[in-house]
């Protein structure tokens, strides 16, 4: 990234103790997956600075420092000779003039000079651990540099430490908030950035737009998302697997293995889409592949019985739809012979429609069938053999287990903090996205996964865009029913 030339550009020194969560805050923040985190003391060495660019322009920085190496003997130093408060930076930078030449204090004259620079400060301790006097050697330093400065408190576990922290941060630091880096979520980041205008009101102007970007990017994210659900559902319904067979051989025979294989490549395109999904949210994910054993997504097989059980329409909301779909359809004929069948055709329908429900219920895979069109065979020149096709897949619940999975995923990589290498777990208390779908919207999304099976071999480009749209629809109902994200 490019670095600004201007030196009144908003800039964010990062500051603590080593391993106490600096640079999985910073990880957080700008989402950089590339910013190193470790368990072991002592990973940052250097400062580094972190440029947040919209349209190749700086917005504002954020600097990650070494921590804090011998703060009582920096101190001592400094209150060495008593100076007034006007004259506390000057002593700060007498410091650091003392000891450039020298291997004494490095640390700590690393991460005061770009403090010295301008940048505001940004104090990271660990809420999961206790507060201990001494850490008043290492703010008292901080204050004495007079730049406005923000305590952050970052609670990963417990947290059960946030109370005193926050007693004592309160005396010596202008804001004092609390951040989980490891469960950041969009409202942090925005909350984060609102204080950072609080804290220096003259980066006011490059900090709203910052929050102003962050929101539009949320909504582009939306829809690219929904973008790649979209084409997950028409690639996946309009999937088949045509295949000539000797006639030495028959069906029997080659079912079972052709089944498999259409069936791993409905795995396999599902799992590329999930992955699409996670590098919208900047995860560029470069030590996983779909073809790996590494498990990006935990919710089970796409075609086990519980997947299906958990992610798809209930056997009553099939059932219901089955039928309303039958119902509506035999409602046309009816239609058609000016209702003179006394809604024969909407009752038949109806029962049409509840016993394919009804077989549907226990039905999860595609089936391997022949292909007895001769004008086909001949047409692929193959007349010594027959033509055997699995798909596409014909099940009502196989979108709607594709499409719940999805917003799952969904829902975890949105929750999946840059500090962190693993995808998180889906809460408990989320909503399965089929349940909260009201009939209207089942209906809509049925109808047009019933035509793109139809027209599986060119989906038309206006059925494609309605399955966008609805899918979007789908999106931000369920955001707006997730207290983590308010659009």
């Amino acid at each position: 990234m490019s670095m600004p030339a201007d030196e009144d550009l908003p800039k964010f020194a990062v500051v603590g103790r080593v391993n106490k969560g600096k640079s999985s805050v910073i990880a957080s923040l700008i989402e950089d997956d590339g910013v190193k985190i470790s368990p072991r003391p002592g990973t940052t060495t250097e400062c580094v600075r972190y440029a947040v660019e919209s349209d190749d322009r700086v917005l504002f920085s954020v600097i990650d420092t070494p921590g804090f190496e011998d703060a009582p003997r920096a101190l001592h130093w400094i209150k060495q000779r008593e100076v007034s408060a006007a004259d506390r930076v000057a002593r700060i930078r007498e410091l650091l003039d003392e000891f450039s030449e020298t291997d004494e204090l490095v640390q700590e004259r690393k991460l005061l000079k770009p403090i010295l620079e301008g940048a505001a400060i940004l104090y990271v301790v660990n809420g999961d651990e206790p507060y201990r006097k001494n850490y008043e050697t290492e703010m008292e330093i901080l204050r004495y540099t007079g730049q406005p400065a923000m305590a952050l408190i970052n609670r990963s576990a417990t947290g059960r430490h946030v109370d005193e922290w926050e007693r004592a941060l309160n005396q010596y630091f202008r804001l004092v908030r609390t951040f989980d880096a490891h469960a950041v979520s969009w409202n942090d980041r925005r909350r984060l950035l609102e204080a950072f205008i609080v804290l220096e009101p003259r980066w006011e102007t490059q900090l709203s737009e910052a929050v102003e970007l962050l929101d539009a990017e949320q909504q582009r994210r939306l829809h690219r998302v929904a973008n790649i659900v979209s084409r997950l559902l028409v690639d996946l319904l309009s999937l088949h697997l045509s295949v000539l067979i000797p006639n030495d051989t028959t069906l029997e025979l080659e079912k079972k293995r052709l089944e498999r294989r259409f069936h791993d490549m409905l795995r396999e395109r599902e799992a590329r889409a999930h992955r699409e999904i996670a590098e919208v949210y900047l995860h560029s994910l470069g030590h996983w592949s779909p073809e790996t054993e590494v498990d990006l997504d935990l919710q089970g097989d796409l075609f086990a019985k519980e997947t299906w059980d958990v992610m798809g329409l209930s056997p009553r909301a099939l059932l219901t739809l089955t039928t309303v779909t039958g119902a509506v359809a035999g409602g046309a004929v009816d239609a058609m012979t000016g209702f003179a069948s006394f809604l024969t055709g909407t009752m038949l329908g109806g029962l049409g429609g509840m016993g394919v429900g009804m077989y549907e219920l226990t039905r999860r895979f595609a089936s391997a069938s022949n292909l007895r069109e001769r004008a086909m065979d001949a047409f692929r020149g193959s007349p010594d053999g027959e033509w055997i096709r699995v798909g596409p897949h014909p099940t009502t619940n196989f979108p709607f287990v594709l499409l719940s999975r999805a917003v799952d995923h969904f829902d975890r990589v949105r929750a999946w903090s840059h500090a962190k290498r693993e995808l998180p777990a889906l809460a408990q208390s989320s909503t399965k996205v089929v349940d909260a779908l009201d009939m209207t919207s089942r209906r809509r999304l049925n109808a047009l996964f019933s035509t793109i099976r139809k027209k599986y071999r060119d989906v038309p480009g206006d059925t494609r865009r309605a399955l966008h749209e609805a899918v979007y629809d789908v999106l931000a109902s369920h955001l707006k029913a997730n207290s983590r994200f308010q659009p």
